[in-house]
């Protein structure tokens, strides 16, 4: 009988019997539960898991029956008697579905990739900036110049200062910084930092003899008098003359 002239429940019902089958069997043959195989003989269609659960029971009992489950199923969507979850009524994925070998292999290789990038840079990450001095060539350094400018390399560094004040870096990693000096001993903090907090410090001692100018002044202020004085006699000679 064509399936427009009568319901499923009925042409199931009917199926079984003619089989000799019975809904235990049934349900080993197609691993169908005898819940859902009881809600089908009563058309309790509403009792049954989503509309893509429907259609593979169909087409499982179609072959164990001998019985066209496509034909059926698409009667049942016409009667809207289960929902429709979508346009391509696929089964949802299963959760518990293991990857593929092939995935689980590049997902392996991928996660060693990773231990030993990680491996690499974190000494690089947590290692201390690498700082120097080129010049001054010294430490103390003695000069008799007010000004000096400080020469030195960084590499591994975020920032570079001297006495809290930011120097430039260069591409090639040279910087240099000119300072003022005052009389006596100065004293310079040179700091490399990198953003995780480690830092590399050096303290250089930088001693300005600015007295040698004032000595110079001194020695030509002095010979100033004796000029005066050799001049004033001259010139009291000269007045002497008749």
């Amino acid at each position: 009988m064509p399936p427009e002239e009568i319901d499923f429940q009925t042409f199931f019902t009917a199926r079984i019997k003619e089989r000799g089958a019975t809904l235990k069997k049934l349900s080993e043959a197609t691993g169908i539960s005898p819940m859902h195989l009881e809600s089908l003989v009563h058309g309790r269609f509403e009792d049954l898991p989503s509309a893509p659960y429907v259609h593979g029971y169909l087409t499982r009992l179609g072959k164990a029956l001998d019985f066209d489950g496509e034909v059926w199923w698409e009667k049942i969507k016409k009667e809207r008697l289960v929902g429709n979850s979508g346009p391509n009524d696929t089964l949802p994925n299963n959760r518990f579905l293991r990857e593929s070998p092939a995935k689980m292999i590049w997902g392996g290789v991928i996660g060693v990739l990773v231990v030993i990038y990680l491996a690499f840079q974190i000494p690089i990450i947590f290692s201390k900036p690498s700082l120097t001095v080129t010049f001054p060539s010294s430490n103390p350094f003695t000069t008799n110049s007010s000004t000096l400018t400080f020469e030195g390399t960084v590499s591994g560094a975020n920032s570079l200062s001297l006495n809290g004040d930011s120097i430039t870096v260069a591409q090639d990693g040279s910087w240099e910084k000119s300072v003022l000096l005052q009389s006596g001993v100065n004293s310079f903090s040179i700091a490399a930092k990198k953003i995780l907090g480690r830092e590399t410090d050096i303290t250089e001692e930088i001693i300005y003899n600015g007295s040698g100018f004032v000595g110079s002044a001194s020695s030509s202020a002095s010979s100033t008098p004796d000029s005066s004085s050799t001049s004033t006699t001259t010139s009291s000679s000269g007045r002497a003359l008749p």
